[in-house]
């Protein structure tokens, strides 16, 4: 998909429509889910589980609040 070619995750994300899927996955800490999604955004899986590790790390940072 050449239309995703130099946007950021969240761009992809959003316009594939896959922003309120992936939200949902970090929020509930479903790893495999959240890496499958960046993976149809066209990311590595190299670079989905490094984008995972990195938003799981620090959530705050990223916008989420996890208990």
């Amino acid at each position: 998909m050449e239309f995703l070619d130099g946007m950021t995750v969240n761009e992809r994300l959003f316009a594939l429509k896959k922003m309120d899927s992936f939200d949902q996955a970090i929020v509930s800490g479903n790893k495999e889910v959240a890496i499958k999604i960046l993976e149809a955004c066209e990311l590595s899986n190299e670079t989905a589980k490094s984008t995972i590790t990195e938003i799981l790390k620090s959530p705050k940072r990223f916008g989420y609040s996890l208990n």
